[in-house]
């Protein structure tokens, strides 16, 4: 039996995909009996750490020794500002700043492990902080993106490359991790991401083509590249619908100017959604014809494997994560990630196509029942760390 720390910005009932990850060990490791200590923030998003609630340290319904620690949060736009000026302040800029450390707390449990992310954010410098002290072994959840500036951080790559382990969710981050940063292909552990089982369909779903429905699910961020999504589908006849389903974020004003600029008759067909459950995710999943991902940055994507495993088709922009998990599923298609001409035609390909768009959801379903549930993650986890 191990005892674990997982260190993480937020935590559930809030949660995103880089935090996700983190959660969903913490369930796989409790259930085999392992011991865990759970630090994080007490805030509810991630978009300028504003919205908290009361600090704590409390055991959840499930059991988890979960402390929840005040953020600082004065300081959190103006160093975002700086750290474009002062690339040294960058590491800093993302991620809460706690108010306090339970050190006392934290040095008692005595973890065998800690595991954090996602980086880059202030977590892992908390992380290698509390390695130093405690004297355990340290997995990070990189959630690399090739093109975010602040992988080039010194201060954050010593980090990454002091861990004892570096869980990876591609092949392109395992090999970029491995040549440009020298790090060994044993400390690298490609683990993915993963959805749990019940989310999984035991058959494909009759599929429904008298609709011609389109999900977009993700945060409404600047690097999600809604506005191409959005000039894709005003290029769709008038009898597809479009569901952005999300969570708001300092961007979104940007996505509603640009939807006000359309005419009456294609942002009528425009719906937003903005909280919902995983049970809710599921339901407006099996609601849609296509699920599609237009980011420009992504470590692994996973609503493209949530989807797959509801049994629907996906299209993704090109970009190195989307366009791995994509070739490697048979599950979809990408696009130009800048071209919304050819996402629109991708589109039509899928919804035209009643063939091709059952084949490519079949192969979806199956890839991630083989390949990224959280129990076959953990398992492999697991056995990696010999716990």
């Amino acid at each position: 039996m191990a005892r674990v720390l997982l260190l993480t910005h937020i935590y559930p009932p809030a949660v995103d995909g880089g935090s996700k990850v983190i959660a969903k060990m913490g369930e796989y490791l409790e259930k085999n009996d392992h011991q865990l200590l759970i630090v994080t923030s007490n805030c509810t998003s991630t978009d300028d750490f504003v919205s908290t609630r009361r600090s704590r340290l409390n055991f959840d319904k499930d059991g988890q020794n979960i402390i929840r620690l005040p953020v600082i949060t004065l300081f959190h736009r103006p160093l975002k500002l700086f750290s474009k000026l002062f690339p040294n302040i960058r590491p800093f800029s993302k991620g809460p700043i706690f108010s306090y450390l339970p050190f006392q707390k934290i040095i008692s449990f005595k973890p065998d492990y800690i595991m954090a992310g996602p980086l880059p954010t202030t977590i892992v410098l908390y992380a290698r902080i509390l390695r130093y002290l405690t004297k355990s072994k340290l997995i990070i959840n990189a959630s690399f993106h090739p093109h975010d500036p602040d992988f080039q951080s010194p201060i954050l790559l010593s980090t990454l490359k002091s861990a004892d382990y570096i869980w990876t969710l591609t092949d392109y981050e395992t090999n970029y991790f491995h040549r440009k940063l020298n790090i060994p292909l044993n400390r690298l552990v490609n683990l993915g991401n993963g959805v749990d089982k019940s989310f999984l369909l035991s058959t494909p779903p009759l599929l429904n083509y008298s609709t011609s429905n389109l999900l977009y699910v993700g945060s409404f961020s600047a690097h999600k590249n809604l506005n191409t999504l959005i000039k894709a589908f005003s290029l769709l006849p008038k009898t597809f619908t479009l569901t952005l389903a999300g969570q708001k974020t300092l961007y979104y004003p940007e996505i509603q100017s640009q939807i006000s600029t359309l005419s009456p008759q294609i942002s009528s067909r425009i719906k937003f959604i903005f909280s919902f459950s995983d049970s809710k995710l599921a339901t407006l999943i099996d609601n849609s014809n296509i699920l599609i991902s237009p980011s420009l940055q992504e470590s692994f994507g996973l609503v493209l494997i949530e989807a797959m495993a509801r049994g629907k088709p996906v299209i993704a922009a090109d970009i190195p994560a989307s366009a791995e998990l994509i070739k490697k599923s048979q599950a979809g298609l990408t696009f130009s990630s800048l071209d919304p001409q050819d996402l629109s035609k991708k589109i039509l390909k899928l919804t035209q196509n009643i063939k091709l768009n059952q084949k490519l959801a079949l192969n979806g379903l199956k890839y991630v029942s083989k390949h990224y549930t959280w129990d076959k993650i953990g398992e492999n986890l697991c056995k990696k760390l010999v716990i």
